[in-house]
């Protein structure tokens, strides 16, 4: 049996990131703190500041934050100057030098759909070498026959990590047997297969994350026009909501499957507290970014426990969650304590597609009902839409844009394509349908549609001509849509029209930052300094029966 002593253990941590997707990984730094306190040698190799010509990902090559900018999502900010990140070409070559230079005895992966075959390159790349390596994180949960199957991986995690990579790590650093590490597939020498059930969930209360890894850079972000160092927190893992277009419905059920308790779990507001205060006193953020996915999805009570428990840290805050979530009395606690813009996901505008596909049962009035609470409590907000869904048409996305209409207080419209991620189920639907290949790998919701749907519903040509103008669709009055329609075309005068277009909107409505006071236009195109539109209610039914049960019948039981 060959021993390693722990102090002379080295672990690459590999992360493969979309370019400039910018805020530092938790789970990164989390991986990071339990093998420094195994005593190891730890180092980091991440690909968000390389170009994305080598691995080949979006079409126009341009990264991520910059394409916000581009789609009117985000305000101007030079990724250089203000946020003192400079890009860098040659990605494999560097990772190469990387594994040479720092001799890792143990590598792990954690990898997202976005970023599978980015890390099928790079994990090529070093072939020769025959490092030890263990591939984890959400796309190896969601699709583990897909990822288990390519060549370049013979030992893989499912589920969460932290147990499984202290537990992989002091096997291959003590020379004992990989076979029955719970969570972990194997892929043996002699060509024999091992898969071992999932290991239980992690405890939240338990590990404080280490950021020390990441350059300092990593942790400036722009945000409302302005850029802060930010800290990201995790206070609350998985979502109780079932939306179809996400997969974290899908970790509550595995979870339930393999009988690993209550997937859903936050911090308390005492640890919540403690590892704030460890984070600040130690990096110093002026910004903290709350990454949970619906932040207020937790009792009403416990809001304002941790409004109270925040008063002392003053730092200003951000999170994402859903309008259903809060009244005046939230809102104002959390204006009291900091919250500097919160982002709310709307999705889709037509009530039968979000209720009944989407899974989403709140209705329009409802919604609006719940964004005037909002708008009066004066935090920021943006809203979050999703075009290109299955068996959408054009007129479902002009609901979504009527109803965004009628949402006053909004300081920025943030719009996505639709992305087919492994573990949604309309990913199902849309394989069921015949609109997408099921040996499709994702590429990340800023790219083009992959979706292949036939009339009466959108092409990829259409998504990305509404993806392109949709603000412009929610600021300017109804009487000038045809001009935007045309602005959708991507030809010369396509173009023309769309920045005429975009430099007022930018001048009227964005302005430098969230607090730039707005310029509205009513329905006759006469400017003014508040929102003045009847209220979006009600929609039509645009699925018959038949278009709706090919949607909903592939997702039954997902």
């Amino acid at each position: 049996m060959n021993s390693t002593r722990s102090k002379d253990f080295r672990v690459l941590i590999v992360y493969p990131n979309l370019p400039m997707m910018l805020v530092p990984s938790i789970a990164i730094a989390i991986f990071t703190r339990i093998f420094k306190d195994l005593g190891y040698q730890v180092d980091l190799f991440e690909t968000t500041h390389y170009d994305t010509d080598e691995i080949n990902y979006s079409e126009n090559k341009i990264n991520y934050s910059e394409n916000r900018v581009k789609i009117l999502n985000a305000r101007k900010f030079n990724v250089e100057k203000d946020l003192g990140i400079s890009t860098k070409r040659g990605m494999l070559p560097d990772f190469r030098r990387k594994v040479a230079e720092f001799k890792p005895d143990f590598m792990i992966y954690s990898v997202v759909e976005d970023t599978f075959l980015q890390t099928l390159s790079m994990m090529r790349e070093i072939a020769d070498f025959d490092i030890p390596h263990l591939v984890g994180g959400v796309f190896p949960t969601m699709a583990s026959e897909v990822c288990f199957a390519a060549d370049e991986i013979n030992f893989m995690a499912i589920g969460e990590g932290e147990r499984t990579v202290r537990e992989a790590a002091e096997a291959i650093r003590l020379g004992t047997s990989l076979d029955d590490i719970a969570g972990t597939w194997r892929k043996r020498p002699d060509g024999t297969v091992q898969k071992n059930p999932m290991g239980s969930l992690s405890e939240m209360d338990r590990v404080i994350p280490d950021f020390s890894l990441f350059h300092s850079s990593r942790f400036n972000r722009p945000m409302g026009g302005r850029v802060f160092r930010m800290m990201p927190i995790e206070s609350y893992r998985g979502c109780p909501y079932s939306c179809t277009y996400c997969n974290s419905p899908t970790q509550r059920k595995i979870a339930m499957r393999n009988k690993l308790g209550k997937y859903l779990r936050r911090n308390s507001t005492e640890f919540l507290r403690d590892k704030l205060r460890i984070l600040c006193d130690t990096y110093q953020p002026e910004f903290i970014f709350f990454v949970d996915d619906v932040f207020l999805a937790r009792p009403r009570q416990e809001i304002f426990d941790f409004c109270d428990m925040y008063e002392e840290f003053k730092l200003p805050f951000y999170f994402n969650t859903r309008a259903e979530g809060c009244d005046t009395e939230i809102m104002q606690r959390l204006k009291e304590v900091g919250c500097y813009r919160i982002a709310f996901g709307i999705e889709s505008g037509n009530e039968q597609y979000r209720q009944h596909v989407l899974r989403r049962k709140i209705s329009n009035k409802e919604i609006l009902r719940r964004f005037e609470m909002i708008a009066d409590s004066g935090i920021p907000f943006s809203i979050n839409l999703i075009i290109g869904m299955p068996g959408e048409t054009r007129e479902m996305v002009m609901d979504t844009i009527r109803l965004a209409r009628s949402v006053r207080g909004y300081d920025s419209v943030t719009s996505f394509i639709f992305t087919p991620y492994h573990g949604t189920p309309l990913r199902e639907a849309a394989v069921e349908n015949g609109w997408l290949d099921s040996d499709t790998i994702t590429k990340h919701n800023t790219s083009r549609s992959l979706l292949e749907m036939p009339p009466p519903y959108l092409d990829a040509e259409a998504i990305d001509g509404l993806m392109a103008t949709l603000p412009l669709y929610c600021y300017f009055p109804e009487s000038e849509w045809p001009k935007i329609r045309r602005a959708e075309q991507f030809d010369e005068e396509g173009l023309r029209i769309r920045e005429e277009y975009s430099d007022i909107y930018t001048r009227n409505f964005f302005g430098e930052t969230q607090d730039s006071p707005k310029i509205y236009l009513n329905e006759d195109g006469q400017e003014t300094n508040r929102l003045h539109r009847a209220p979006f209610l009600e929609t039509e039914a645009h699925l018959d029966p038949a278009q709706l049960m090919s949607l909903t019948t592939p997702m039954a039981g997902l």
